[in-house]
Formats: C-alpha cells, structure tokens, sequence
C-alpha cells in the first residue's frame, strides 16, 4: 500500500479494526450499557470475528497448522488470562480504595484522560514488562508468552496468571491512586484489550511507520517476539511506544514478520500443568542463585 493513500497515513488496516472496536464501546455506553458488560461483550465480539478471519485471511498460512499446544493455549485464556487478569484488577481496587492524591483532571474531556490514563498505566506496564525480561529469576513467568513460534490470536492469552495479573495490577493502581475516575480505567483497559488482540492475530493488519513509532501496532509488537535477542528485547510497551523512545529500546519494525518467534532455550513444559508451575522454576532459580 503506498504511503499517500488516505488508508495507510491514516492508520491502514489496522486503525480501521481497532476505531471499529472502540466505536463498539462508545455506543454501548451511549446507550446506556453498564461499563464492565460493554467491554466484555464487545471484547468477545471481536475476538470472534478475528478467529473467524484468521481462518479466512490468514497473513501467514503455516501458523493454522497444528503446534500441539491449542488445548494448552485454551486453558490458559480461561484459567490464567481470565482469572489473572480479573484478580490484578480486584488487588488494585483494594490496595486503592480511595486516591492517594486528588490531583486527577476530572474536569478535562474524557478522550483527553482516557489518553492520560495510557500514558499513566503504560509507565508502569512498560516497566513490569522490561524486569520480567531482564531479572533471569522472574524469566521463566514470562516465558510461557513467548515459547510460540507463530502469532494467533490465542497466543495473546497464552500468558501465566502471575504475569498477566501483576501487570493489570501495576496498571490499574497508579490510575486509582491519583484518583482517576472508573471510566478512564475502563477506556484505558479498552484499549489495552483490543492492542492485545490485534498484536497477535494471524491476519494482515499494514499500519504505516509513524502509526508504528507512536503505539504497539502488530508489526511493533511481532517483533517482540523474534527469536533473535537484538530484536526480542525491544518494543517493551503494550500499548504506546513512548517510553520505549524515552528508554532507547524501541526498533522500528518492517513490513515482513521475523524470521522466526520463540526463546532459546525454551524450557517451558509443553504440558498444562507444568506451564502452570512455572513460577516454581523462579523460586529456584532465585534460591540457587542461578541465571
């Protein structure tokens, strides 16, 4: 797609899917609908329509193929993305009943805090993020994420409890703590939701370099996940790319996927169970003192 027509500087395929998203919520909302409702059913629309276009249109017609790991995958968008996800956002709501300081601009409009609020949670997300990558003894809760050698969309649930849960945690209570409001968490977590689900979906989503090098489109974040150390510990932020700029690990990406994804050496069980004991390994590797 060429860089003049209006598609691609506007944000291509992928800003068109995620306005779409949004705009689902908005008008939920307008019509009444309650917050947390909205966002899950339009959450789970989504995820829908992208399954079914993954088997339509997939970018890469080698990742349909069988890795042995989708029961696994299942389980954990049900029993760790699902529960982790909701038990972070509990803890921040009962570490911060109330704000910590009054000093969230309430009066500003809400597309102004919802913007605010991503910047806010990215700061903490990013940083979460970067120390699972780099303190070897925390490693293996995030390795699960990584140990795929394609993108789908249930990839982006394939993720520990732990991880999944600290990071909504880290996300959520900043926001509380300076008062912000149920809203703004809720836009912020919208987002949050529908970034996920396109960075990991095998359908072609083009978005322009600028789109790239402001917030955590497909291509940034497939990145990511390359094999290849010099390009998998970069592009650290989920949402926005901005403290990735600040912090020198952002790498514009280009238009072909990597070369392959996953970690060297992937130690993650291929079992249910034994991806779910992985904050074990942490233990002992901590306890030993091992890298």
């Amino acid at each position: 797609m060429s860089s003049h027509e209006p598609s691609s500087w506007l944000g291509g395929a992928w800003g068109a899917v995620f306005a779409a998203c949004l705009g689902a919520v908005y008008i939920g909302l307008a019509l009444g609908g309650q917050g947390d409702m909205v966002l899950l059913g339009v959450t789970a629309l989504a995820g829908l329509l992208l399954v079914a276009a993954e088997r339509v249109r997939p970018r890469e017609r080698g990742w349909r193929e069988a890795d042995g790991q989708w029961w696994q995958d299942l389980g954990h968008f049900v029993a760790s993305f699902g529960v982790g996800s909701f038990t972070g956002a509990w803890l921040a709501g009962a570490a911060m009943p109330a704000p910590l300081v009054t000093i969230w601009p309430s009066a500003w409009p809400m597309a102004v805090q919802a913007v605010l609020g991503l910047v806010v949670a990215e700061f903490f997300g990013y940083w979460q993020h970067r120390v699972l990558h780099t303190v070897p003894w925390l490693w293996p809760l995030h390795a699960l994420h990584h140990s795929t050698s394609r993108m789908t969309f249930f990839k982006a649930t394939r993720i520990h409890a732990l991880d999944i849960g600290s990071f909504t945690f880290v996300s959520v209570a900043p926001l509380l703590a300076l008062g912000a409001s149920a809203e703004v968490v809720l836009w912020v977590t919208a987002f949050g939701n529908f970034a996920a689900q396109t960075q990991h979906t095998n359908i072609a989503l083009p978005t322009p370099p600028w789109l790239n090098a402001v917030v955590g489109t497909p291509s940034v974040h497939w990145l990511h996940h390359s094999l290849d150390l010099r390009e998998g510990n970069s592009n650290f932020g989920m949402n926005l790319m901005l403290f990735d700029h600040l912090f020198g690990t952002y790498i514009p990406p280009s238009p072909e996927p990597p070369a392959a994804f996953g970690i060297q050496p992937d130690f993650v069980p291929r079992g249910f169970l034994g991806q779910l004991s992985l904050p074990l390994e942490s233990i002992r590797r901590l306890v030993r003192r091992e890298p």
